[in-house]
């Protein structure tokens, strides 16, 4: 069962597809419609809101995935040798590159983080399965 992802990674794909639908863009629109009909302010709110959102959907789609395999990289590197039994290491890389990426990524949750890690931690081992069999060939 190795093409079938492990339950954790779900969500992460889950707030992918939320934002590759543009959920977060439809939640916006409405806001600034809501907005946009109070007198004098709302347009300059509508136009803020928009632009939030709009930065705030790109930061989760691009930004977050590359910090989160850099905290990753990082992490796999320092512990490469580590004589710690492997749950132990496992859970500690796992905690490790969750806090880098919380200092990273200023104000993202403690639970998104670590779903990002996840996430990235699969591509970079599937990158690294890619490396081993294109080499063998």
């Amino acid at each position: 069962m190795d093409f079938v992802p492990p339950k954790d990674l779900w969500m992460v794909w889950l707030v992918q597809a939320l934002l590759a639908a543009g959920v977060i863009a439809v939640a916006a629109g409405l806001l600034v419609r809501l907005v946009a009909g109070i007198p004098v302010v709302g347009p300059i709110l509508a136009g803020i809101i928009r632009m939030i959102a709009g930065n705030y959907e790109r930061w989760l789609s691009e930004r977050v995935p590359k910090l989160a395999e850099q905290a990753v990289l990082a992490v796999e590197e320092k512990y490469r040798r580590s004589e710690l039994p492997p749950a132990e290491r496992a859970s500690q890389k796992l905690e490790e590159a969750i806090q880098i990426l919380q200092t990273l990524a200023p104000g993202l949750s403690r639970d998104i983080a670590q779903k990002q890690i996840e996430a990235a931690l699969a591509r970079v081992r599937a990158m690294g399965m890619e490396q081993k069999a294109g080499g063998g060939k």
